[in-house]
């Protein structure tokens, strides 16, 4: 049932020439290990969406995750007729609200998602909730396991059409992605949830790796979105992360993506600072010590917005 994941060096770098290494999630389906979220929360009216998804792709990044709850997927779309980059050469996730049911996801996908990226395919499609939005994360139990399942039902039919090359979820707890498997006797290619150092489920990313699934980050910095979940994080101004980060010589950001890839997590970032997303991409020049990773494990919450510092 379980696929092997496995991490490769990603075929296009960035202009500054940092590679980004990429897991495969699916058979013939590598996603980059960190990417461009589009959320507006995250852009706190700073630039917008368009203008830093344009720069973003502009620098090298290669990964952009929208939804269509977030009602980004048209800025996303122009600023990719607008970069020229080839379609093939951009790795596009999108979301879908769950359940909502097989027909209802071959509608929204087909008629809005589509049509507002302006591409014929998506790269990966999640469902966005285990329930309905409003009601996540309390109500999201063993009655709903049927829409749920039948939501599943709809991105398959997606996947038959060759619309998505690789199907997943958000926010799904290891017994909702459980339902799956045994429900198909397969399971989702990847699980996007809250992680960031100072809110990381240990046990749900052991169920995953179990699975064959990949763990994906949002808000890996605790910043606005974490806030509005309700989970603390850890400020970047932390004197401990600030050490790690002095030690080899790069942002307490980058520390804090390399920690997550290193547990085989995906970051999805948002910025509107070229320095930032520079930064970012570099993510990958350094490596943590194994005494390191475990110290940031250790790691207590502090701040509703780790970004405030």
């Amino acid at each position: 049932m379980a696929k092997a994941a496995a991490i490769v060096l990603a075929a296009a770098a960035s202009a500054w020439g940092h590679d980004v290494p990429s897991v495969l999630i699916a058979p013939g389906v590598e996603m980059p290990m960190i990417a461009f979220g589009t959320a507006n929360s995250s852009f706190k009216g700073e630039c917008t969406v368009q203008a830093g998804t344009e720069q973003w792709l502009k620098l090298g990044g290669r990964h952009i995750d929208t939804a269509w709850d977030y009602n980004t997927q048209l800025d996303v779309g122009r600023a990719l007729k607008a970069s020229g980059i080839p379609r093939g050469e951009v790795f596009i996730t999108t979301k879908l609200p769950g359940p909502i049911g097989k027909d209802k996801v071959i509608e929204l996908f087909t008629k809005e998602s589509l049509p507002q990226l302006g591409i014929e395919y998506v790269d990966l499609l999640l469902i966005h909730f285990p329930c309905h939005h409003q009601d996540f994360p309390n109500k999201c139990g063993e009655h709903l396991k049927e829409e749920r399942l039948d939501t599943w039902k709809g991105l398959m039919e997606l996947k038959e059409k060759k619309l998505i090359r690789a199907a997943g979820v958000s926010n799904y707890l290891l017994e909702q992605v459980e339902e799956i498997v045994e429900a198909t006797g397969s399971a989702p290619a990847v699980n996007q949830v809250e992680w960031h150092l100072g809110y990381h489920n240990e046990t749900l990313l052991a169920g995953m790796k179990k699975l064959g699934v990949t763990l994906e980050a949002w808000s890996p910095l605790a910043g606005p979105t974490a806030g509005l979940a309700g989970h603390p994080g850890v400020s970047l101004s932390d004197k401990h992360l600030k050490a790690l980060a002095l030690k080899h010589n790069v942002s307490t950001a980058q520390v804090a993506f390399r920690w997550s890839v290193h547990k085989g997590v995906v970051p999805v970032t948002a910025t509107c600072s070229e320095a930032h997303a520079l930064g970012d991409l570099a993510t990958f020049g350094f490596d943590l010590e194994d005494e390191e990773i475990a110290t940031l494990d250790s790691f207590k919450p502090q701040v509703l917005d780790a970004l405030v510092v």
